[in-house]
């Protein structure tokens, strides 16, 4: 089985690149002869529209760049992988580039679709059947935001006489970096990505269940989604060393003190706390940010508020109890160094991590 990957991913780092990896890896495990190509390294001038492709050098583009040698493998390839970034509600313009550029795979002459869309021919009959997958990664939340792209792929596949295979989607990319609070489900999506490539390389098909799998939502609600999303661009636009850095930034997202209060809240366990009545106040001077979590048999309260007599209060740095948080801190030593400072009920810090156990969905 060969199969030709194209990535028009421009961030070496970015979501798409890390979707599309755990697909390859799939793909590579179940034997599949991959040729990866990266469209933001090569040169690839526009589609001039002049049809000369069709008239005066059937078959062969105008332009000497790249994309002759993409054409070559297109050819040779029995599954086509589009992998993009969502722009605009589409492909990205590098991608956009590459499909306008295949036309020269195409002649003269209409061919009516079983679905009733009018096609034109294909130049190389002889190289068909193919089929086609796609790999589509955005920032929004919910599927609606990717049924412009998921149509443009099923209809280039229509025009192409490609066999269209799926589109896996992955919103809330973002989000994919917060794995600690919904670890289990990060992994879920990754195993999809990995078992879409193999299930393609393997069987040629791509099925609904492993799709929906890698569309898993990751924000609770949409309330969440645009906390977390203002959180992040916040972080994103703040500027300093290191601001442009992928790993950087997330590292900046990751231990902000409002997610990870949030993040805390929601894994309260009902039954460790079906009985307990408290108020735990939260104080990171540092941010000068300040959280009041109220726990009332079961149910959990989360405001931005300072307290006048908790139960406990809790008040150290946003950094310390990042760590904290991520388990990287010895708490004893933390407490003994004052870098953690309690007043009220202690026993109730004690009992933290059974009150709001570590998130494993």
């Amino acid at each position: 089985m060969k199969l030709l990957l194209v990535r028009s991913h421009p961030r070496a780092a970015g979501y798409t690149r890390y979707c599309t990896d755990f697909f390859k890896q799939g793909a590579v495990e179940a034997g599949a002869d991959i040729i990866d190509v990266d469209l933001c390294s090569m040169h690839l001038e526009h589609c001039r529209c002049c049809y000369e492709c069709w008239t005066t050098s059937p078959g062969i583009c105008v332009i000497a760049d790249d994309m002759s040698k993409l054409l070559t493998a297109y050819l040779d390839a029995d599954i086509l992988v589009l992998a993009t970034p969502l722009n605009a509600y589409g492909v990205n313009s590098r991608l956009k580039i590459f499909l306008d550029r295949t036309l020269p795979l195409t002649k003269p002459g209409f061919v009516t679709t079983p679905s009733g869309l009018v096609r034109n021919q294909v130049r190389h009959p002889q190289c068909w059947p193919k089929k086609l997958a796609a790999i589509a990664v955005g920032a929004f939340k919910g599927d609606d935001n990717f049924s412009a792209i998921t149509k443009n792929f099923q209809l280039y596949a229509q025009g192409l006489d490609l066999q269209y295979c799926g589109t896996l989607i992955r919103p809330e990319s973002f989000l994919l970096q917060f794995s600690l609070a919904k670890p289990k489900t990060v992994k879920l999506i990754e195993a999809a990505f990995i078992k879409a490539g193999y299930q393609l390389a393997t069987e040629g098909a791509i099925s609904d269940p492993v799709m929906a799998q890698a569309a898993l939502p990751l924000a609770p609600s949409i309330d969440y989604f645009e906390q977390y999303s203002n959180i992040y661009w916040e972080h994103a636009a703040a500027g300093g060393d290191g601001a442009g850095d992928v790993a950087t930034l997330q590292n900046r997202v990751t231990s902000d003190v409002r997610i990870l209060m949030r993040e805390m809240a929601r894994s309260i366990d009902p039954i460790a706390t079906a009985r307990l009545k408290a108020v735990f106040q939260f104080d990171f001077p540092d941010k000068a940010l300040y959280f009041r979590i109220t726990v009332n048999k079961g149910a959990c309260a989360l405001s931005m508020e300072q307290s006048a007599d908790p139960d406990l209060r809790i008040s150290c740095s946003s950094a310390v109890w990042a760590h904290v948080f991520t388990r990287q801190i010895n708490v004893r030593e933390a407490l003994v160094k004052r870098e953690i400072v309690l007043q009220g009920d202690k026993s109730l810090f004690s009992r933290l991590d059974r009150y709001f156990p570590p998130p494993v969905m």
